[in-house]
Order: structure tokens, then sequence, then C-alpha cells
């Protein structure tokens, strides 16, 4: 009798244990689901030159490389957090207007800049900030990059349009964080060009004529001639531009073939500031000459969430301020200020002072 309440009793103990060990077998493959679930399935991109990418669900791009400059503007504009950029070019956050460069990258001073030298990486030093994607600009930066066991998207494009490419950035920078599109780049190039369209309806055939400088270091100046962003932008604003006899970006000129030239308006991307032309101080060069300086017309480009003479995600806030430069009976300055503080509102969260306005629209593009 007793055998058997002591096999009946091992019995019921080992059926008890069985039933444990089945729901701790049962909670382990929960927990593994679970884990499956948090890392997402792998998924495929396209980038702008046509290679496919496998990337991992947005949430696990944790550490984040960018190492083109507007790409970073494009993020910022998107992710309105750049907690998980651990590298980007120094040019990126030089770029940017200082004003605002603590609001939009609040870590900017923790941002390894570094690993490149121009923009190609040190793949060892890359490597070190453990990098989850790595975002390009054509084969140059992806040099070194070839066999890392981290996804490259390379964002090169070949023509050079300014609404095209900022767009597509856009559009890419959103797939790979999977983000909608409830408010696109697109939406506010539209609205742009609305208000672009309708003025230059209005303008006479005669066209003025319009140079934009690339870079000016005193001993050195180039220009942006046909075919670049900066032809692009001088045409789409209503001008015609004086270096479209040549052909390409950051084309090495002289004095005298700009005052052969007489542009009628100058905007100047890089280098020395529009009041070292304008008050005449620039060694062996005589600007007076021009039509520009006579009717002191020659602007630095502006400076917001990056310099806006490359396309970025401030570019449908150019097109705008080009046509309230080269027309300013049709938009004025006041009319533009509001267009740019409400854009900075509704795109990034930030009500500008009049004293930002000011640092952007005027700043000194000595870079």
């Amino acid at each position: 009798m007793k055998n058997k309440r002591k096999t009946g009793a091992m019995i019921t103990v080992c059926l008890f244990l069985m039933m444990i060990l089945a729901g701790c077998s049962g909670n382990s493959d929960k927990t593994a689901d679970t884990d499956k679930s948090k890392q997402g399935a792998a998924r495929t991109i396209t980038d702008l030159v046509g290679n496919t990418v496998t990337l991992p669900a947005a949430a696990e791009l944790k550490n984040v490389v960018i190492i083109a400059p507007p790409l970073l503007s494009t993020y910022i504009s998107n992710i309105k957090n750049t907690d998980n950029i651990v590298g980007t070019s120094v040019v990126a956050l030089n770029e940017m207007n200082p004003i605002l460069l603590d609001i939009f990258v609040p870590n900017n001073k923790e941002i390894n800049t570094t690993f490149l030298t121009g923009y190609e990486s040190n793949t060892e030093e890359l490597l070190k900030l453990d990098p989850d994607i790595i975002l390009v600009y054509g084969e140059t930066q992806k040099k070194g990059l070839q066999n890392i066991p981290v996804p490259v998207v390379d964002f090169f494009i070949k023509n050079q349009i300014n609404e095209d490419w900022s767009v597509k950035i856009d559009q890419l920078m959103r797939e790979i964080f999977e983000l909608d599109n409830n408010d696109s780049l697109q939406q506010e190039w539209e609205t742009a060009n609305q208000k672009v369209d309708q003025i230059l309806t209005d303008i006479d055939n005669q066209k003025q004529k319009g140079l934009m400088i690339m870079s000016n270091t005193g001993d050195k100046i180039t220009v942006r001639g046909a075919g670049s962003y900066g032809d692009d932008w001088l045409l789409k604003s209503g001008l015609t531009n004086v270096a479209a006899e040549l052909n390409g970006d950051g084309l090495e000129v002289t004095m005298e073939q700009i005052l052969s030239w007489n542009p009628d308006i100058i905007y100047i991307f890089r280098g020395l500031p529009a009041t070292q032309y304008l008050s005449g101080s620039i060694a062996g060069q005589d600007w007076s000459q021009t039509q520009a300086f006579k009717d002191g017309r020659i602007f630095n480009t502006p400076i917001g969430i990056m310099n806006w003479g490359t396309p970025c995600a401030d570019s449908p806030l150019m097109i705008q301020w080009l046509v309230s430069k080269n027309f300013p009976e049709k938009m004025s300055s006041e009319d533009f200020s509001k267009t740019l503080k409400a854009f900075y509102e509704r795109r990034y969260q930030i009500k500008l002072t009049d004293d930002m306005v000011q640092s952007i629209l005027n700043p000194n593009n000595g870079n």
C-alpha cells in the first residue's frame, strides 16, 4: 500500500515538473519571438545610383554616419533629433548657421568628424563608431567602404537640378527611416513654385544677367557654369547665367572675363563676403565696373539649416529668396521674412526671432 502511494506521489511530482518545464519552454519561445519582432525583418531599398541595399528596421539604425554634408540637413528635417548621429563631415556643421547649430544639433561637439580626410574615410576609425548605416554621395565618398559589414546608401544623382535632388534625398531619407510622406519636401516645393511661377509670368521678357560665384579667395575666382546647381538657381529664378558659356561648376575665371559679362546681379556661394566686393577692398579685383556693384546687388547666399547655395532641406526657401532679390517689386523683403519664419516653424518647430532671420539672410559666407 505504501509502495502504491509512493508511486502515485512520484507520478504527480513528475507531471508537475513536466508542466513547469513546458511552461518555461513556452515562455522561452515567446521571448525569442518578441526579440525577433523587436529586430524586425530585413528589408531592401534602392539608393539613388540604383544599388539594392539591405537594411534592418529603422528602429535598429541607432548609430548613423553622414558623410555628404547636405544629407545632415535632410536628416534633421525628418528625424528632428541628432542623438543617433555618431559621425559626419565637418563641412556639414560649418555650413550650418552658427546661431542655429546648437538648436539643430545640440550634440555637435560630441559628433566625430576626424574619421574623414576631406570626404574619404579612415575605415578603421570609422568602424570604431560602430555605425549601423553610412550615407554618402558618389564614388569618392565610398572609398574604403566597399568591404565593410555596414550598409552604405549612395545619394548621388547625375543631373544638377536643385528641386529634383533635394526632393529625392528627402524621399529616400524617409524610406530609410520608415517615415510617412505627410509633410514631404515635395509639398513645400509645390507651394514655392506656385509663388515663383506667378511672379515670373508677370515680368518682362528682357531678362537680367546673373552670376553665381562658387568661391573667391582673393587670389582665385571660380564660378558656376552651365549645368551646375548654381546655373539651375539662376535660370529658375528668372535670370540668364552669364557664365553659361562655360560648362560645369567651380570653374576658374579672370576679372576681365567677369567685366566683359557685366552681370546685373551677383550671388556669392563661398569665399570672401559681399561686403568686401561692395567696399572695393579685394586687392586686384575691381568690381565697381559691374552693373551689380553700381546697383548694390551683390549678395551672399543665406545660411540656415545649411548654405542655401547647396540643395538641402531649405531649398524651397532659396528659390523664393532669389526671386525676392531679382524682383523686389514683386516680393518684398518683409514678405519673404514672413515666409521664412512660417517655414521654420512648420518644418522645424522653431520660432525665428528677427535677429535669427537677419543672421540667416545676411551671413558672412567666409567658409
